[in-house]
């Protein structure tokens, strides 16, 4: 029986929460001081702390320096439960982290639905965990794909974030893999088998004539507006239990993102018709192609709602950043275009991959990242026979429309060796679009000798 440890100075929300949590399977200890908590966790290992902010001698957020690691190396569960909370309470109790907060008088549903998800004991086993690092390290972190050092960061802070209930905020470039960053979040959470909505903001422009932007977020009643026939709910129910992912948040309306906010501080939302408050059991997951500070300071993000967010934030390297992992990337697109051929049968053999093609994948920057990276690679792989030589292989022409294989750099007898190799290095530059590392390639040199060349060059 998973156990719980209620820290809480009011008699009749102490005795409420005890019998709420005894009916749903857990054994209770209580305490209504920190003093007392503290000697209660001495004695146990709970499997949830539900814990007042105002206690009579401090906060409950002092409490969290003596929690102990929850074995199997799981952070222990922490409900925080305030009266007057406010953004910077909300904050504050993240950053401390905790797993979540309830306002008082605590929502029963609410609170059962966390108490759903609590781990029952060892639930992670070690085996697990062994399972986990292995598959890190051969580059697979659920549908994530990656074992560069910079990657690698960003699994740490998946696997530390995940567990909470922490509204999370991910940056980074177009095509670096936002929305696949966010639902290995909820793949790894404790609403996994809740379902996970994604909201795209670049398509809230488009809305109109059809639903109003706030009904398809929070819903609306029978009537509400011109064509509302009946009830219809909105984003937030049909992410509940689960996840919700508004990717380009910048891009949410100002008005909007004032609603989502005041529904993320009170937990609860209104149907546009509606009178009735409607509980909110999301977990929020946003993303953003701008800096946060960036897009704060240009009013395109709510101040509070940016602070709410960055409690929790990834920001994802661009492909560029990541070592090897290009060619990661291409091994693993070619393994899928493979699968698929040979399950429509329009394939006898298995198409390889040759070393040139891993070396043309790893010295193009990848302005577009991995998306641009999954288009270009099916492009050559249908262009191609048995073999993959090259990412050109459905062009006509070289990269940018350049004829690589034609060029030609024409040369005097007599001319200095150092201006055959200034023209030949100029050219190979121009015929890559001024790519250094391809050109680098091409030329059979390092990126770093380029770079010095290049000096020299201009010092001449």
């Amino acid at each position: 029986m998973p156990h719980a440890l209620i820290v809480e100075d009011d008699p009749n929300s102490l005795s409420g929460l005890s019998a709420i949590l005894a009916a749903d399977g857990f054994s209770v200890d209580t305490a209504i001081t920190l003093s007392e908590a503290r000697a209660a966790l001495s004695r146990f290992i709970p499997d949830v702390v539900l814990v007042d902010l105002n206690l009579p001698d401090g906060s409950g957020l002092d409490l969290l320096q003596h929690l102990p690691v929850q074995p199997p190396g799981g952070a222990l569960p922490v409900i925080v439960m305030t009266g007057n909370a406010t953004v910077e309470s909300a904050i504050e109790g993240l950053r401390h982290g905790i797993w979540d907060y309830l306002l008082k008088p605590v929502n029963i549903p609410r609170l059962r639905s966390l108490l759903a998800r609590i781990p029952r004991p060892y639930e992670l086993t070690e085996e697990v965990q062994t399972l986990r690092a292995k598959l890190r390290q051969m580059g697979r972190f659920g549908p994530m794909i990656g074992r560069s050092g910079a990657i690698q960061h960003i699994y740490d802070t998946i696997e530390h974030v995940a567990p909470t209930e922490a509204a999370v905020l991910i940056s980074g470039e177009a095509g670096t893999g936002k929305e696949v960053a966010a639902r290995t979040l909820h793949e790894m959470s404790r609403r996994r088998k809740g379902p996970f909505i994604v909201f795209d903001c670049r398509a809230a422009a488009a809305v109109g004539g059809g639903r109003p932007l706030d009904s398809l977020l929070f819903g609306h009643e029978r009537g509400a507006f011109s064509g509302a026939e009946q009830r219809e709910p909105g984003l937030f129910e049909q992410a509940s239990g689960g996840t919700l992912f508004i990717d380009e948040i910048a891009l949410l309306p100002r008005p909007q993102q004032e609603a989502l906010l005041r529904a993320l501080d009170s937990q609860t939302f209104m149907r546009i018709g509606g009178t009735n408050q409607v509980v909110t059991d999301f977990r929020l997951i946003a993303s953003t192609r701008k800096v946060p500070r960036a897009a704060v300071s240009d009013g395109s993000l709510h101040e509070d709602l940016g602070l709410r967010l960055e409690a929790a934030a990834l920001s994802l390297p661009p492909l560029r950043e990541r070592g090897d992992d290009p060619a990661l990337f291409a091994e693993s697109i070619v393994d899928e275009l493979n699968r698929e051929a040979n399950a429509r049968g329009v394939a006898d053999a298995t198409k390889l991959i040759s070393p040139n093609f891993l070396r043309e994948c790893l010295a193009y920057e990848w302005p577009g990242n991995v998306r641009e990276l999954h288009e270009r690679v099916r492009r050559a792989y249908q262009a191609s026979g048995d073999v993959l030589e090259t990412l050109r292989a459905d062009e006509t022409h070289g990269i940018g429309g350049r004829d690589l294989n034609g060029g030609r750099v024409q040369v005097t007898v007599g001319t200095p060796l150092a201006d055959v190799e200034e023209m030949l290095i100029r050219a190979t530059l121009d015929a890559v679009g001024g790519t250094r590392h391809r050109a680098a390639s091409l030329l059979g040199i390092s990126p770093k000798t380029l770079y010095n060349k290049l000096q020299r060059m201009r010092l001449n």
